[in-house]
């Protein structure tokens, strides 16, 4: 290489021979509203045997609220041998009831108003989820690798532009030492996982000997969390709850407004490249696995169950509720957990297993009307 050329380095390049094993799911990005659209979707992989195989589960932003949860009580959900696999028996207890009461608390504007200074609203969102979700968890409360999968809370460094990395084993980006079985806790990681900027960011990480870290949400660098499975797993599911984007004839122009339109276009923009990456992989047959998102049309999936009737419209509305960490009204909770529900079993039977059984109905058929 001549002397000044700079190698750029892929982090993530799906035409990569697979790996020979390893099941992995993607958790994206989108507030609250990502938050349930994956609790629906892992419901349904619980019930049909699915969250039992896993052996890796990456997560930006919303889907770290839900992946940081269900990494801290994997080992408590007590998996039992069924016709479809093992299936958690302790998940909605566990995980499904906490989240869906998460849902009905506000705490992104409130973290704003109270913490003013730089890094005080992300130090105000990882004390609510400690209080509501975590109880002074670290990340080494996460499974191990002989007990559950692995998980990877993804942050973007501002310092280097690089995915940062938060696990049970390392934190860590490619551009950095490692600081191996870390202590640091669980709610902090997902804060910074889940730093939406300008609002909720930046995520102070303060190292004892090392500069500090200035870390913002992970979707800023792959609001798919994508890399971590990708490279080292054979079979993906990708769940992406990243919502659709609302087209406006006047856009907001003031510096808050305008500045929030144009972070949502990038963050759009970005999503959509990571997904033509996912779609490529898979449709190579380099990778097996699903792929659905809340932005789906229900008719587009080959195999859909009478059980569940979702319309255009409906997905449509579900898709287009605010990224945020806002209060949602209680039956449109359930509505959006219900739609992930219905797209991660259209996917399974689409693309993975058509002979899986279909559900009965609607984990929550009283939000449906």
């Amino acid at each position: 290489m001549p002397e000044g050329d700079v190698k750029v380095v892929d982090e993530f390049d799906p035409r990569e021979a697979a790996p020979s094993g390893g099941v992995g799911l993607c958790l994206s990005g989108g507030g609250y509203r990502a938050m349930l659209f994956h609790l629906g979707a892992l419901r349904r992989l619980n019930e049909a045997g699915r969250l039992a195989t896993l052996t890796r589960v990456a997560s930006v932003s919303g889907g770290s609220i839900v992946a940081g949860l269900l990494g801290r009580c994997w080992t408590e959900l007590d998996f039992a041998d069924t016709e479809s696999g093992r299936v958690a028996r302790r998940f909605s207890e566990l995980v499904e009831e906490p989240i869906l009461d998460l849902a009905g608390r506000s705490i992104d504007v409130r973290a704003v108003l109270t913490g003013l200074r730089a890094g005080g609203a992300a130090r105000r969102v990882q004390k609510f989820y400690d209080r509501h979700l975590f109880k002074g968890a670290t990340l080494q409360d996460l499974p191990t690798d002989t007990s559950g999968p692995r998980f990877v809370m993804l942050a973007t460094n501002l310092t280097n532009g690089s995915l940062w990395r938060f696990s049970r084993l390392y934190m860590r980006d490619w551009h950095s030492e490692e600081i191996k079985n870390p202590t640091l806790s669980l709610a902090q990681a997902v804060a910074a996982s889940s730093a939406f900027p300008p609002v909720l960011s930046p995520s102070f990480l303060d190292i004892p000997g090392r500069p500090r870290i200035t870390l913002t949400d992970g979707g800023v660098y792959d609001n798919l969390g994508l890399e971590p499975v990708v490279k080292n797993c054979a079979t993906i599911f990708v769940s992406d709850g990243g919502g659709s984007y609302a087209q406006s004839a006047r856009p907001r122009t003031d510096w808050l407004g305008g500045t929030l339109r144009v972070l949502y276009t990038i963050d759009v923009q970005v999503r959509r490249l990571r997904r033509r990456q996912i779609m490529s992989a898979l449709g190579s047959g380099r990778r097996t696995g699903a792929f659905w998102a809340i932005n789906t049309n229900p008719v587009d999936f080959p195999a859909r169950a009478a059980s569940l009737p979702i319309s255009t419209v409906q997905a449509r509305e579900l898709a287009m509720v605010s990224t945020r960490l806002a209060k949602i009204k209680p039956g449109l909770r359930l509505q959006i957990a219900n739609w992930g529900y219905v797209a991660a079993d259209s996917a399974l039977r689409s693309y993975v297993d058509a002979g899986l059984a279909e559900p009965a109905g609607f984990p929550y058929p009283v939000a449906m009307g």
